[in-house]
């Protein structure tokens, strides 16, 4: 049959919608494979099939060297790709393989279209929390110069990698390629690829390190989790040597190990299997004895440990426990980190959940500890103490702190109806007239969180206000008033936060008490910078009491070093995705138990930031 070049065209028409607003353009296609990224149409033991889709994403103008050049929005993304390459964006997810296998893939199908005549800007550098200036856009010449298509591959597939006894690996899609000579833009709308799985046993994971605690968190990373065999939670071990799914490393002092069997038999009547070991029996306070030790736990152990806590300050001698110091890749001091001891496996990313008490005294002790053990035996029961999350940031037009902080009082305040205390401050910018921020990616970060994905900020920071003001007087009385939980994002010091100007000193001026303690998520830099010789600002929350009564906060995460803008952000996101499954339910998150663990938390984050940027960054 003779098909009419007027039907043809109408059918072009049906399946693209090309919008122009401002300096946006649109792009939708309509006759997609699958929805917007991963589709997983088929999953067994010997391989997993994917359909790709983009359903639609956006070009961006942006003004560089005296350049009209574009950017790319892409549902999903969040981080841009490699410093100076052309900022295409991708998206990656983890794949679980059977053990001992290795993995291949193959493209069966693709459907592209091209645009031809397009200048595409160089991804920007991603800065310091410290830095004050705009984002930096320089080309890399290397790949701008070539007379070829970047990244050359769409599909990429990482190396094998273990993620607590699950063998993984990472597949990564770019869908789009560019040759910055001929300014020439594949688009891949759709794509069909088939994962294979090599040798192995057909078994996925190691069930010795299956836990209650961690496989949550697991699953949620793998895009093929209904592979995972059904486990047995409630196995217990009777061995009667050391096998604790809860370790706690104290020096070898009678007083620490004291408090570290309170925490043990505490830990024990809520039916988590604890032990406590002394520095002096796993071979001394040395790093590679502490690793060592939690190594061989975690490899040869019948029960292996889901988490481990540090019961001391930090210190080389006989009355802390040592850290792990990295050199800081920007020229800062080098930064200890105890996740060195919690990647097992030798990727960075945790195995196991890892948390310190700072102690140094008998007094420390009884006050950081019993912070925690009353608040368990005893939480508060006020209903205002729930109600009120506190969120505090310094505005920086450039920067996602705004973003950052007030989407998660937004998600509190939309979902679970709560009033969240808001406490911002201006470090630079005008939020008065200023859009949300003009860094890259930002389009897609309120896509996704604002009016037309979760409702969780509006449209622009003006329709919220009240981003200026905010004082540390204002903080004092949140905390004072009762919170369970206190969200900061912008610059910091080892004294505090830049904005709003909550330091030390201020502490001193918080009279919360009767357990109503809340948990800090101090994420800027420097502020917990427990390795240094005099107090942090996290140590000095931690330890606060008023008229010797335990008071300031329950606990805090805080970040050692100088650290970086929207990779923090992000760490962020993937926390409290962790936390509460249903603040971006798209993730699928759901954890086992009816309240939330920050220390699990945390290294989700940490694998979350992970998946969003591979293989870039």
């Amino acid at each position: 049959m003779k098909k009419s070049k007027k039907g043809v065209i109408l059918i072009l028409l049906t399946c693209l919608f090309i919008t122009f607003n401002l300096n946006s353009q649109e792009i939708t296609y309509l006759d997609n494979w699958g929805e917007n990224g991963f589709n997983l149409t088929n999953e067994n033991s010997s391989s997993v099939e994917i359909i790709f889709s983009v359903k639609n994403f956006n070009f961006e103008e942006k003004f560089i060297d005296g350049i009209t050049a574009k950017t790319i929005q892409l549902p999903g993304t969040i981080l841009p790709n490699d410093e100076g390459a052309p900022d295409l964006p991708g998206l990656s997810r983890f794949i679980a393989i059977p053990n001992g296998a290795d993995a291949s893939f193959k493209i069966i199908s693709s459907r592209t279209e091209i645009f031809s005549n397009i200048e595409i800007a160089p991804a920007p550098k991603i800065p310091l929390d410290t830095d004050k200036g705009p984002l930096v856009y320089q080309k890399n010449e290397a790949i701008y110069s070539l007379n070829a298509n970047y990244p050359e591959n769409p599909v990429l597939l990482s190396s094998t990698q273990k993620i607590r006894g699950f063998d993984v690996v990472m597949l990564g899609i770019t869908p789009f390629q560019y040759n910055p000579v001929t300014k020439e833009l594949i688009v891949y709308k759709d794509l069909k690829i088939e994962v294979t799985f090599n040798g192995g046993t057909g078994y996925f994971g190691e069930d010795r390190l299956r836990s209650r605690w961690w496989d949550a968190s697991i699953k949620n990373l793998l895009l093929n989790n209904s592979s995972l065999p059904e486990i047995n939670y409630n196995v217990f071990s009777n061995s009667r040597t050391e096998d604790y799914e809860y370790i706690i490393i104290t020096p070898d002092d009678p007083t620490f190990i004291a408090w570290a069997d309170s925490i043990r038999n505490f830990r024990t009547l809520q039916g988590i299997r604890t032990g406590v070991v002394t520095t002096t029996e796993i071979g001394g306070n040395t790093v590679s004895a502490i690793e060592n030790y939690v190594d061989n736990a975690y490899n040869n152990w019948d029960i292996p440990p889901s988490a481990v806590l540090l019961l001391a300050d930090y210190g080389t001698g006989t009355s802390g426990i040592t850290s792990h110091f990295y050199t800081h890749p920007a020229g800062y001091p080098d930064y200890a980190s105890d996740n060195r001891f919690a990647d097992v496996t030798g990727n960075d990313l945790p195995d196991i959940a890892f948390a310190r008490i700072t102690a140094n005294d008998a007094s420390q002790l009884e006050v950081m500890i019993t912070k925690f053990l009353d608040y368990e035996r005893n939480p508060p029961t006020n209903p205002d103490f729930y109600d009120h999350p506190i969120t505090a940031l310094g505005w920086q037009t450039e920067r996602w702190f705004q973003i950052c902080s007030e989407v998660v009082g937004g998600y509190f305040r939309n979902v679970h109806s709560k009033n969240p205390i808001r406490i911002n401050a201006v470090y630079d910018g005008s939020p008065t007239s200023d859009p949300w921020s003009t860094a890259t990616n930002t389009s897609t970060v309120l896509n996704y969180f604002g009016p037309s994905g979760l409702g969780y900020i509006p449209a622009t920071p003006q329709e919220l206000g009240g981003f200026s003001g905010g004082t540390a007087s204002d903080v004092v009385n949140a905390i004072n008033d009762g919170s369970f939980l206190l969200q900061h994002r912008d610059h910091g010091s080892y004294s505090g936060w830049g904005e709003p100007d909550f330091t030390s000193s201020n502490i001193n001026s918080l009279t919360n008490i009767n357990n109503e303690l809340p948990f800090i998520f101090s994420v800027n830099c420097q502020t917990g910078a427990f390795h240094n010789a005099s107090e942090c600002f996290a140590e000095k929350f931690h330890r606060h009491t008023y008229s010797g009564q335990n008071s300031g906060a329950l606990g805090i995460v805080a970040a050692t070093e100088v650290s970086y803008s929207f990779v923090n952000d992000t760490y962020v996101w993937g926390v409290y995705d962790n936390m509460y499954p249903d603040f971006m339910p798209d993730e699928e998150t759901t954890f086992p138990v009816s309240y939330v663990m920050p220390a699990f938390a945390n290294a989700a984050g940490k694998h979350f930031l992970y998946q969003s940027s591979w293989p870039y960054n």
